[in-house]
């Protein structure tokens, strides 16, 4: 295999079937053909075309859990004997120490926006205080902002 792999090459449409039942999710990139299956990851496979030298598909193992997990996680700011921590939820490893709460919630929002994931803030006696999205609390704040400026609308599609 030469260390140049295309992705794509002339692609003229892209097929998916999901197998509720199995769990896997199956993508063609452009007309099914033989393939090798190569591993890239944990539960990721792809399918290479020799002769070409392309990925002609991609196998999700675990689609559903994996969406699941992501969709679950949430990183909480809580206190902590030298101060503040941004903990992942169910991932003691994870935790990251901050002299104030302030400092806290500013690490915390930055990771969760940019993985979209939900904060949970914790009061100095524990108890949560509040639950925000920063990812989604900023872009309904652009888009408010682009309706009161009289900026253009855009509609959004329709599911399928």
């Amino acid at each position: 295999m030469d260390a140049t792999v295309k992705i794509l090459e002339e692609l003229t449409n892209i097929t998916g079937f999901y197998d509720k039942e199995a769990d896997v999710l199956y993508i063609s990139l452009g007309e099914p053909r033989e393939a090798v299956a190569v591993d890239v990851s944990d539960g990721v496979i792809a399918r290479y075309h020799e002769d070409s030298e392309t990925i002609v598909g991609i196998t999700l193992i675990g689609l559903r859990q994996r969406v699941l997990k992501e969709l679950n996680r949430k990183l909480h700011v809580v206190p902590h004997p030298n101060g503040w921590a941004v903990t992942e939820e169910n991932l003691a490893s994870s935790e990251k120490v901050f002299a104030t709460q302030e400092a806290a919630l500013k690490y915390a929002v930055g990771l969760a926006k940019a993985q979209w994931l939900e904060v949970v803030i914790h009061g100095e006696n524990g108890e949560v205080e509040e639950v925000i999205n920063p990812a989604i609390d900023a872009l309904l704040l652009r888009r408010k902002l682009r309706e009161s400026e009289g900026g253009e609308k855009h509609e959004c599609l329709e599911s399928v």
